[in-house]
């Protein structure tokens, strides 16, 4: 409870990254949606692609699925924030690619199946996986304007922005994704398998 006091001004601190990253990702998704409009032939390979990544070779229980949600969106995420290093970079193709893909399914899914589909299967989850992603990228950003800024002055500390970048991730965002992951396992998957 001491730490949401701090987590909450750290938060704040990054209003404009996070404004940015939202910005980014918003004209993804608009860009993947046109994407896979005008080329549905070179999507539908790419989808195709997807899928046989994702794809188990036998049936996974919901538990196993939770694990492999969780671990993926962990791992990935986690990746972002050493990364930003590179004036922020990575983290901004990150969200930008995220949201490409998100833009894509949803011109393809809409497309062949519904709109109710779509949102059923991204929003119980995607509510917290999405901000979690943006915030991610927003640090990552940031990260970078300090790595940047410290070839021209020694007022930021390069080292105390990942402290608090790691324990940020590691108390708040984790938790986050930890549920996003319970959600998309059990209940998305419900909630498509009804429809």
């Amino acid at each position: 409870m001491e730490y949401l006091k701090e987590a909450r001004q750290y938060l704040y601190g990054l209003k404009k990254y996070i404004l940015f990253s939202s910005y980014v990702f918003i004209i993804a998704v608009f860009c993947g949606y046109v994407i896979a409009q005008n080329y549905p032939s070179e999507t539908q390979m790419l989808i195709e692609e997807m899928k046989s990544m994702f794809l188990f070779e036998e049936e996974v229980t919901s538990l196993q699925l939770f694990f492999f949600i969780f671990e993926n969106n962990v791992s990935k995420l986690f990746v972002i924030l050493p990364l930003g290093i590179f004036a922020g970079l990575i983290p901004l193709l990150s969200v930008f690619a995220n949201g490409l893909i998100l833009g894509v399914f949803a011109q393809v899914v809409s497309g062949e199946i519904s709109w109710i589909f779509f949102f059923l299967g991204i929003i119980p989850h995607g509510i917290i996986e999405i901000p979690v992603l943006i915030i991610s990228s927003a640090i990552g950003i940031r990260i970078g304007k300090v790595a940047v800024w410290r070839l021209f002055s020694r007022k930021e500390s390069l080292k105390e922005e990942f402290i608090k970048a790691l324990k940020f991730f590691v108390l708040i965002l984790i938790p986050l994704l930890f549920v996003a992951a319970l959600i998309e396992a059990f209940l998305t998957t419900l909630l498509l398998e009804m429809v």
